[in-house]
């Protein structure tokens, strides 16, 4: 496996809650606006439909990440579809802006989720989308694991490809940053002061945004991880698809049992602690 395993700095335990909301704030925007993961939309619909689940965990969700524009999508095919937001560090304004939005379609859990131990009262398909590169690969598998032994389905998404013709876009993304912003609502103060007073997001969106270059799994890094995996009846679909915006393709991986069992009834309530 090629990939160099570099740190993010959002990653960190002691980065500031502040940078961390703001620039997960910014990406989410992004993803939105270009509808950069709308086609994954019948990948998810099909491994939902084969667990007979109408529940998705979403983990590592950041500001919510594609949901925003997603779940409309999702609601379209499958209007009985269910979210659970999680993070291990969760920005509880992003979950709760979009629980008002979409009602109780959309849940969320405000305490710390461990994407690699997740709670055994979350039943459903799980995601992951444009995070998974920030997992070494024991780690990674760890996330893999702890799905099969739960006897649960996950779908895991990227955008990021570590290739030598995408290694631009991560230098683009200072300016990118500088033109999206305004078009961001809320606007806030706090966002207008990091971004083009004391540009300090533009910089640290631009310094991840290379380590995630590095970083990306490659569809032949996830069938190695995949091999490592003690899943005797599982289903693992690697490859990848097309995005909404051309120069980009999304990677993904779906892991699922072959037989499922029937799950009992899907926790309906408000989840949110």
């Amino acid at each position: 496996m090629r990939r160099y395993g570099l740190h993010e700095l959002e990653d960190s335990p002691w980065f500031p809650v502040t940078f961390r909301n703001l620039m997960t704030d910014i990406l989410q925007h992004a993803i939105i606006r270009f509808q950069i993961y709308e086609p994954v939309v019948p990948l998810i619909k099909k491994v939902m439909q084969h667990m007979r689940t109408t529940q998705i965990i979403d983990l590592c969700s950041g500001s919510s990440g594609p949901w925003g524009q997603m779940q409309a999508h999702l609601q379209e095919q499958q209007e009985s579809a269910t979210l659970i937001l999680t993070d291990k560090y969760p920005n509880l304004q992003a979950f709760k802006k979009l629980k008002e939005r979409f009602g109780n379609k959309i849940q969320y859990v405000s305490e710390a989720v461990d994407a690699m131990n997740v709670p055994a009262y979350l039943k459903g398909m799980r995601t992951i989308f444009s995070s998974f590169h920030h997992f070494e690969p024991d780690a990674a598998k760890k996330i893999l694991q702890d799905t099969v032994n739960q006897h649960s389905a996950i779908g895991i998404f990227e955008f990021t490809e570590r290739r030598l013709d995408k290694l631009i876009y991560p230098f683009l993304t200072f300016p990118f940053v500088f033109i999206l912003t305004p078009f961001i609502r809320p606007l806030t103060f706090k966002m207008i002061f990091w971004v083009y007073i004391i540009p300090i997001i533009p910089w640290l969106l631009t310094c991840d945004g290379i380590i995630s270059y590095f970083n990306a799994y490659s569809p032949r890094d996830l069938n190695e991880l995949v091999r490592d995996i003690d899943a005797t009846g599982y289903v693992w679909e690697i490859g990848q698809i097309a995005s909404r915006v051309r120069v980009m393709k999304i990677t993904y991986l779906l892991g699922f049992p072959q037989d499922p069992i029937i799950p009992p009834k899907q926790l309906q309530q408000d989840v949110c602690l």
